[in-house]
């Protein structure tokens, strides 16, 4: 009886096959690892109530910036991600849900909330985010400084009148370089920025 002879070619071409098929089973990347902001010096006043209700705006991002990865940067050009890591949501939803929280904390707006339509809002804050990063030096062997820059605009609604704008912008070095530390320096440096937001927002309508 002849015995069936497979040729050696088609032989080594499936052994050279099956491992790359094992490799793709395997390929589904991890799902990653979710942080919140939670900026913990955020102080209620004992100052009066302030006259009138705020409208918090949608804040606008670039598109690097409007999403829930972690940003950093790497000397003056390099722009990048922290791998298998993420925000709980995109930034420009965390920040309109932390400025929120700062003004209610606060407590000397009686009336403020993110409504899609603001017009029933004596004032409108509109908020564009410039910067919310982690910034490494090139050589990235010591910590990152976080910044977080956030450009304001005041409308007094009705006759649309812009009341005035500033750029806040705060920093914070992380302790460690490691991503929780970077994390914390995120909920400092975004804590200082809220209450300079909620402080400058109020002289506004109070001087409007």
């Amino acid at each position: 009886m002849s015995r069936l002879r497979i040729p050696r070619r088609h032989v080594i071409v499936t052994a050279c096959l099956a491992p790359l098929t094992g490799c793709g089973l395997l390929s589904t990347p991890p799902e990653p690892q979710m942080y919140r902001l939670s900026p913990a010096d955020l102080d209620p006043a004992e100052a009066p109530l302030t006259r009138g209700s705020l409208a918090i705006g949608t804040p606008t991002a670039p598109d690097n910036l409007d999403t829930s990865r972690i940003a950093l940067t790497r000397g003056a050009t390099r722009f990048d991600y922290f791998a298998g890591s993420a925000w709980t949501d995109r930034v420009p939803a965390l920040l309109q849900a932390l400025l929120l929280e700062a003004f209610e904390t606060d407590g000397r707006i009686a009336d403020v909330w993110t409504d899609p339509n603001p017009m029933a809002a004596n004032y409108l804050l509109e908020t564009a985010v410039r910067a919310f990063t982690a910034r490494y030096e090139s050589a990235a062997v010591a910590p990152p400084v976080v910044e977080v820059s956030l450009d304001l605009r005041l409308l007094r609604l009705g006759g649309h009148q812009t009341e005035g704008r500033t750029l806040v912008t705060e920093h914070d070095a992380a302790a460690q370089n490691e991503l929780r530390s970077v994390v914390q320096a995120f909920d400092v440096a975004t804590g200082k920025a809220l209450n300079r937001c909620v402080a400058w927002t109020l002289r506004g309508m109070h001087q409007a």
